[in-house]
Formats: structure tokens, sequence, C-alpha cells
């Protein structure tokens, strides 16, 4: 709303007698914009969200607050120029009653070019923000909440230069289920005879996020040898190797849960080696990079620092095998057997890496014939010494969500939002 329409508004309100909301109670400037229906909850109670202007607040007010609602000090006209915003909250109404305070914004332009707006949906039991701002750098942030109970669904972050709209990276994440990925554009790379030819491909990648949790310390030790996977793992999808032959009989999940610990599992209907190549035994591969993949510079020739490195673990005996870039550190590898019933259904390994992961991608390799590798079955679309094809790591905070062990396998658990956390964007 334009500050030029506040004091109409208000003088209209006043002259006509307009009892005002109240939300708006003692807390003038205050204006209910609208008031949007949000369907029904479980228990068949309407829900509401209304809308207040709120006319312009201080910056550094807003900055300085304990609480996510707006205090006094706001005025009806203002302008970013003097380091004021457009503040407007939106508040959760169940039954009839006041139950939320879902957003509180402060529009200040959202970066140097003063372009930034907020967009908000609601729909049946869904609230939608999204924010769009930056200068030469332009980004969007969408965040979507259920209104009841509230939960975060979804976030997605987009970013690109206003020269080069194409040229896009976007971030999706789903914290009720531990999924996301990061897609990133073909880069649009001038040709320079004089450089180094790049080794990166130039197609468009989309790749999962491996999630990292922090799990306790009792977990770690021991909880995972007797904890399956569940959802809280990222189950691989790729197969890279092996695409032609018969029906897929393996499978590979992975999860982090500390910043040099992943846990993997590794189903499979008949287990080869050890034989005399390690290559032609099924074993499970770790390729580890430095640099997260949307990060990289793709139009250039990566330096020493960005390549990734490569080891195999033998399913038989857990021996490590050093492979592409001869990495020098070793790997800590514990296994235990997955048994369902009396049969061996597959292996949980715990592996504690060189150092903080980054950047890492877990595969299996199936060797039914005890010969060659058949099937490479991988958690992102990997290509040989190609560390734009790794999966990025998405750390999860405490705060946001956790996984517990519940009927022998790991579960997400998301953390209830509160107040306060609503008027931050991701």
């Amino acid at each position: 709303m334009s500050a030029s329409l506040l004091p109409l508004l208000y003088w209209l309100n006043a002259a006509s007698g307009a009892t005002p909301d109240p939300l708006c109670v003692n807390r003038a400037p205050c204006e209910l914009s609208e008031t949007l229906a949000a369907g029904k909850d479980a228990q068949g109670q309407s829900l509401q969200v209304k809308h207040l202007s709120l006319g312009w607040a201080k910056i550094s007010d807003v900055q300085d607050a304990a609480e996510a609602k707006f205090g006094g000090g706001r005025q009806e006209e203002g302008d970013r120029a003097n380091g004021q915003c457009e503040a407007e909250e939106y508040w959760l109404l169940r039954g009839g009653k006041v139950t939320q305070l879902l957003l509180a914004l402060c529009n200040d332009g959202y970066g140097a070019s003063g372009i930034g707006e907020d967009s908000v949906e609601v729909g049946s039991n869904r609230i939608t923000h999204t924010r769009f701002g930056g200068a030469g750098q332009r980004w969007t942030e969408t965040r979507t909440l259920q209104l009841s109970p509230l939960e975060e669904l979804k976030r997605n972050e987009r970013s690109f230069f206003a020269g080069s709209p194409d040229q896009t990276t976007e971030r999706t994440w789903e914290a009720w289920r531990l999924r996301g990925t990061v897609e990133v554009s073909a880069p649009d790379c001038e040709e320079d005879a004089e450089a180094a030819p790049s080794p990166y491909g130039k197609e468009t990648l989309t790749l999962p996020l491996l999630p990292r949790v922090a799990m306790d310390a009792a977990y770690v030790k021991e909880g995972w040898k007797r904890t399956g996977m569940g959802d809280c793992a990222l189950a691989a999808r790729f197969l890279v190797l092996g695409g032609k032959g018969p029906i897929r009989d393996d499978e590979l999940k992975a999860l982090l849960v500390a910043p040099d610990t992943v846990i993997i599992e590794v189903r499979d209907d008949r287990w080869t080696g050890p034989g005399k190549k390690w290559l032609a035994d099924d074993h499970v591969e770790l390729w580890l990079g430095t640099t997260p993949p949307e990060e990289l510079n793709t139009c250039a020739a990566p330096g020493a620092e960005q390549q990734a490195v490569q080891w195999g673990i033998r399913i038989a005996d857990d021996q490590v095998f050093p492979a592409h870039g001869a990495p020098a550190q070793p790997l800590g590898v514990e296994k235990v057997e997955v048994r369902e019933g009396k049969a061996l259904v597959g292996y949980r390994l715990k592996v504690t890496l060189p150092g903080p992961a980054r950047a890492l991608s877990v595969l299996y390799s199936d060797s039914d014939s005890g010969k060659k590798q058949e099937r490479l079955l991988a958690t992102s679309p990997l290509k040989f010494a190609r560390p734009e094809t790794l999966n990025p790591v998405r750390e999860v905070p405490a705060e946001e969500a956790t996984c517990v062990a519940r009927d022998g396998a790991l579960r997400v658990v998301v953390k209830p939002l509160v107040p306060k956390s609503m008027n931050q964007t991701p």
C-alpha cells in the first residue's frame, strides 16, 4: 500500500466511525487490508488469515525487536531513503479466534536497486510467501507453510544475474522429508583460445541434496548398528552404469550424521568378492569434493583444490582402495550385517571421512558375476572425475528437523515452528 493512501484511509475510518480491527487496537497506524479464507483444520474449524498494513517502521527498530510483532514508533508516511520500510503482518485465525502471528514483513527494497517485492498467497491450509530483490544479482525466495498444524512444507531459493536471467541456480528443500535439490543451469561460456579447456560439462544439472543431521553420540557410536536408515537417508536413484540390464535388485541409502561421518546401507540379492580385482567385486564408492557443485566455475579448468577424490570399499572384507586422485588420507570403516529374520539382505557401514564433507556422492557397484562392474547405482548423476556432479551437502539445523529411531528405523521429526521464526525468510 502506498504511503499517500494511508492518511486518507485513517481519515475515512474516523469520519465514518468505523471500529478498528481488534488486532489494530492501540497500534496506530494500522489497517486491516483483507481477510483471506484458508479452508478448515483437521477438527473442522475454519481457518482465516488477516493481513494488516502498519505504515512505515524504522529498519533499525525492526532489526532490534525481540518479537516478530511490530511495536510502536511507526509512521503513516515514510521513505526507504530515510532508513524505513513498509510494515505488514499476517495473522492466523482458527474458528474466528486469533491464534498465531505468521509473517511480519518489512520491505526496504531488498537490495540496492530498491526493486524488492513481497507476494503472499493463501490457500486451503496453506500460506506461501515469496520475496524478490537484489541488484546486479537478483534473487527470489519462496516459503510455503502448512497452517494446521503449523509446519514448513517447502522452501525455494533462486538466484541469477540481471543481465543473464537464464543462468540460474535454484535450491529447493522440504524439511518434513529431508529432501531437496540444487539445479544449476548450463553455463554460457565465452570462447577463449588461450584458456585451458574446461573438462566440465555444459548441461543443466539437478543434484539431490545429501542431508547432514546431527545425531546424538549414542547413535553415532553404536545405535547405527541396530537402526535401519528409514526415511531419513537419501536413496540412490541414478543408475549411471547398466541402465539396459535386467531389473535392478540392489538398493543404496546414505546419511551424514556428523560433518565427517556417513552411514551407508546397501542391499542386494547376491554378493561377490573378494576377487583379484576390487572393481569386479561388490563395493561401495565414495567421491569427495572440496567445493559445493553450485560454487564451481564450470567455464574454467578446475584447480587442484577443486578436484574430487575417490575411494572404493569392498563389501566382502571392508578393505579400502584409494582410487581417482590417489587420496592419501585414510577412511575409517565399520560394517554390520542387515538381516530380515535369518536372511542376509544387506550391510550397513559407518565411514569416517578425512574431514568435513561439502560435496559427497555415494555409489554401489553391483557385480553378480564377480567378473566386471555390471550396475553402478549412485546418489547423484555422477560422471567420472566431474566434481560438479557430486551431491551438495545440506546441513539440517536441529531447530528445523531431526531423525529419531522408531520401530527399528530412522524417522524424520519436524520441529514445531514458533512465532519469531515466521519473521525470518530462509
